[in-house]
Formats: C-alpha cells, sequence, structure tokens
C-alpha cells in the first residue's frame, strides 16, 4: 500500500512539475492592396426625346432636365468629360446646337467637397473630332460616410436661338458621350 501511495505522490509531483508551455503570441500578416475605384452610369433617362412642334420651341429652343443623369463612383477626384458623337438623321444638325448645364442630383447622397466650382453652365458641346471638354471637376473621391456616389443633374439646351429654322424635318439624333478620368 505504501509502494501504491508512493507511486501516486511521485505521479502527481511530476505532473505538476513537469508542465510545458507552447507559444502563447502569434503574428499574422495582412497583406493589403488598395487599387483605384471609377465608374461613370448614364441613366435617368438615358435617351432624352424633345419635339420641336411650335414657334416657342422653335425660337427659344428646349431645355431637357436630366436630374440624376450621371452618377460617378470614385476613389479619389475625377473629371467627366463630354463631346458629341456622329449626328444622325436629316436635318444636319450641329453639336454646337447642345449647351451643356450641371449641378448636383436632388437624390445625390455622395461628397459635394469642392464641388461648388466643379460645374459647367451652357458649354457648347464639341463637335466629334474635336476636343471632350470639363462638364464636371471634383477633387475628391465621390465617397461620404457608405454612401458612394455622386448623382449630377443635366440640363441640355437644345436649338436655342432659332438654331433648327430651315432644317430638313424627321427624326435626329446627337449623342452626348461622356468620359470620366481620375487625375
Amino acid at each position: 500500500m505504501k509502494k501504491i501511495i508512493l507511486s501516486v505522490a511521485v505521479l502527481v509531483a511530476l505532473l505538476s512539475t513537469n508542465k510545458s508551455f507552447g507559444q502563447t503570441t502569434g503574428t499574422a500578416n495582412l497583406n493589403i492592396t488598395l487599387s483605384s475605384v471609377l465608374s461613370l452610369t448614364v441613366s435617368q433617362p438615358a435617351s432624352l426625346n424633345v419635339n420641336f412642334n411650335d414657334v416657342t420651341k422653335y425660337t427659344n429652343g428646349i431645355v431637357a432636365d436630366a436630374d440624376d443623369h450621371l452618377t460617378v463612383v470614385s476613389s479619389s477626384g475625377y473629371t467627366i468629360k463630354a463631346i458629341s458623337g456622329a449626328i444622325t438623321g436629316p436635318s444636319s444638325l450641329t453639336a454646337a446646337s447642345v449647351k451643356i448645364t450641371t449641378s448636383i442630383g436632388t437624390s445625390n447622397l455622395g461628397n459635394t467637397t469642392g464641388l461648388a466650382s466643379g460645374y459647367v453652365t451652357d458649354l457648347v458641346l464639341p463637335a466629334v473630332g474635336g476636343t471632350a471638354l470639363a462638364v464636371v471637376t471634383a477633387p475628391n473621391t465621390s465617397w461620404l460616410g457608405v454612401n458612394s456616389s455622386n448623382k449630377f443633374k443635366v440640363s441640355y439646351n437644345i436649338g436655342s436661338g432659332s438654331q433648327y429654322v430651315n432644317k430638313a424635318y424627321g427624326a435626329n439624333v446627337i449623342p452626348v458621350i461622356y468620359t470620366i478620368t481620375q487625375p
């Protein structure tokens, strides 16, 4: 019996004094690459239909407003430029018959810091083959907290100053091509 008690005592002593410890801390390296994010969407609507069907419209032109027409997501400052595409139709219309005015859209929740001077008023649309001109210049990201996009209103002043008088009748298309770049 003494041998059993002695054996148990030795076993308890060995177990309590021969503790082994493993590593108590560790490191994980998170390799993070941040890349530029940039997108432009034309919507609300993508096509605007206007009808020159009375004297006032032929004399004064038509202002077609498209609220929240351009949507931008950008991780840094950006510039939106516009230029005319190839004009089609029987009337021989010109890109210069369209003037663009931009402003912040009514449902915008994105960052507006620095945008106050980044809009245009009555910018004459450059002709295809020319140089695209800036219609929005933003010095900062579009992100504002969890809201990632800026939305812009575009007003198209079409055919003002009797520009469409004495033109052939029929349906015409003046494409407006928008591009976006980051500095």
